[in-house]
């Protein structure tokens, strides 16, 4: 890198400190653009460990998607594999202070499944999975507040890594 370029990304007026708060805000924008109909706020809690392999960021995606297909199978049956139908969701990866992962989603509820039903699906397909632990809530209809706080830095290495961009479904099917 040059020094005329090291000098002009010096006198660059958008400091470190704001980046993360830009994005933060850019990423609060792109959210509240995805028009989920009838949206769940919904924690995940991991197990540590299963089957001899520690529970990591690679581990968990791979554990949210085994249960995401499954639950658009139990939700949305047979178009889910024969047309690729899948429901709206917003995933996102955290590690508690006993350094346990979890995931915050907002995960669109069909309209034909009541909220209870749901829920029992939420819980049956998690607890099916390798690393799905007891430590499920599902509340109906996520608001901005649910928003902020999948949001927030705490609990985060970075906000942008955090999102499980692989097991997001933004685009409704």
């Amino acid at each position: 890198m040059s020094i005329a370029t090291q000098k002009a990304l010096a006198a660059n007026p958008i400091s470190m400190t704001y980046q993360p708060f830009a994005c933060r805000d850019d990423l609060e924008r792109f959210l509240k653009s995805i028009k989920f109909q009838n949206p769940a706020a919904v924690t995940l809690t991991m197990k540590k460990r299963a089957g001899g392999r520690l529970a990591d960021p690679i581990i968990a995606s791979e554990n949210f998607r085994h249960f995401r297909n499954r639950l658009n199978h139990a939700l949305l049956g047979s178009r889910a594999k024969r047309y690729g139908s899948r429901l709206l969701m917003v995933v996102v990866l955290e590690m508690s202070a006993d350094h346990r992962l979890h995931f915050h989603c907002i995960i669109h509820r069909p309209y034909n499944c009541p909220f209870s039903q749901f829920e029992t699906i939420i819980h049956e397909q998690w607890w099916k999975t390798d690393f799905g632990y007891h430590q499920v809530d599902v509340q109906d209809q996520s608001d901005a507040g649910w928003t902020d706080y999948i949001l927030k830095q705490r609990q985060k290495r970075s906000l942008l890594d955090s999102i499980d961009w692989a097991n997001c479904q933004l685009i409704a099917e």
